[in-house]
């Protein structure tokens, strides 16, 4: 409905995250991607094994691409599936690309997220009618009782019937993506963090570029510090060529036009400014982040820009080919009590809720391996209970072997604060 049919759709290699800062996101991406081609495998979904390159072309990148090797060796990637080539070596494997030196990996897919997600909901529901799915509705508010028995009611409104709602239960996983933050103040729990927002926004390749590569082609970010790549040139599932995303800073999880953004301009600045934390306030207004915001407004407001930033490794692209917008989408990144961005995922667990934070990127990719681990910890702490040992067996997703199951539970190993 949103998120999930609004991303770049890749099933993400595991080389561009530190093995030891960014731990969960580099397995949660290398067990991902076999997670996802057993399913789409089983599930006649396409899943495009098309693999990636990412180019250098100064030294500064250079360096950053072998980190980048050894990163994905440290991170479960073996010899084969991740290579260095020289210029020389590239022109064979793709010869409209420009760059000094690449990074092969084959261990890179695309899919259809949004088509994966409508079938999942299909299974998941099935005969039994077990689960039911929620759409176009908002979340006023969450109670959480404790007499004369714990017990959770959260309060939604319909929009399609314009009624109020409750739901009861005992234990909330709150997974609400850009929205993760205002649920979590809906429960009064006290957080370090501010949520900041960015519109990833992509533009379509005409058909006349559709074997210009046979890779999607990344570039070394030039903004290191911050989690955001460079807008790439990607292959969709569907075989369409775009340059995208970019990071454009808006100011609502829904900001894709100017009136959302306007609306949403002067609450977002107040909440961020109230708290007067004097180093949120000077991460916001660095030099580093105001160069960062110019270049990705610049390329919002500027095609040439955006292709342009692209063009510098595949020269034979014009910007006067591309005259249509893809589908953009919004992502939100936290910022602690220091200023910091944080970088990895945050699980907060609170009496009988357990909130995820700051889940995004390679977050599609990892959906499966996270949501296996969160489910082993919650069993560990006797939070939920199993009461059937073979209740995976008589699942639609038995095409999961053990060991990849087995690896959630011991390789992914997630700190509940």
């Amino acid at each position: 409905m949103h998120t999930s049919s609004r991303n770049t759709g890749k099933v993400h290699a595991p080389f561009i995250y530190n093995p030891e800062k960014k731990k969960i996101w580099a397995k949660a991406a290398l067990y991902g991607y076999n997670f996802w081609k057993k399913y789409c495998q089983a599930n006649n979904i396409l899943f495009v094994e098309d693999g990636v390159i990412e180019v250098a072309n100064d030294e500064k990148a250079l360096s950053t691409l072998s980190q980048h090797l050894e990163w994905g060796i440290k991170n479960g990637l073996d010899e084969k599936e991740i290579i260095m080539m020289d210029e020389k070596e590239i022109s064979i494997f793709e010869p409209n690309l420009k760059c000094q030196s690449a990074i092969l990996c084959n261990k890179d897919a695309s899919v259809n997220y949004g088509q994966i997600t409508q079938r999942l909901a299909t299974q998941i529901c099935g005969e039994n009618h077990q689960v039911t799915f929620i759409t176009r509705s908002k979340v006023l508010n969450i109670k959480n009782r404790s007499d004369p028995s714990p017990e959770i009611i959260l309060e939604y409104i319909n929009l399609f019937e314009n009624k109020i709602k409750e739901i009861k239960c005992d234990f909330l996983i709150s997974a609400a993506g850009s929205n993760s933050i205002n649920i979590l103040d809906m429960t009064k729990t006290i957080h370090q963090y501010c949520d900041l927002f960015f519109r990833g926004e992509y533009w379509i390749a005409p058909p006349k570029y559709n074997k210009l590569t046979n890779h999607s082609i990344y570039s070394v970010p030039e903004f290191q510090q911050f989690p955001f790549l460079d807008p790439h040139w990607i292959i969709r599932a569907n075989g369409n060529r775009e340059v995208g995303p970019n990071a454009c800073p808006v100011f609502s999880p829904y900001g894709y036009n100017k009136i959302v953004n306007a609306r949403e301009f002067l609450p977002k600045i107040y909440k961020l400014m109230k708290g007067k934390n004097n180093k949120i306030i000077r991460t916001l207004f660095s030099t580093e982040m105001l160069n960062l915001i110019y270049k990705e407004g610049l390329s919002s407001i500027s095609k040439k820009y955006m292709i342009n930033r692209v063009k510098k490794f595949l020269p034979i692209i014009e910007d006067r080919d591309f005259r249509i917008r893809g589908t953009a989408g919004i992502r939100s990144n936290l910022i602690d009590k220091e200023g910091n961005f944080v970088m990895n995922p945050i699980f907060m667990l609170r009496n009988n809720m357990l909130h995820i934070l700051n889940y995004n990127s390679p977050g599609a990719t990892g959906a499966f391996p996270i949501s296996y681990s969160i489910i082993f910890k919650l069993l560990q702490r006797g939070i939920i209970k199993n009461d059937r040992e073979d209740d995976h067996k008589d699942t639609q997703l038995a095409f999961f072997d053990q060991k990849l199951i087995e690896a959630c539970k011991y390789e992914i190993d997630l700190d509940f604060i």
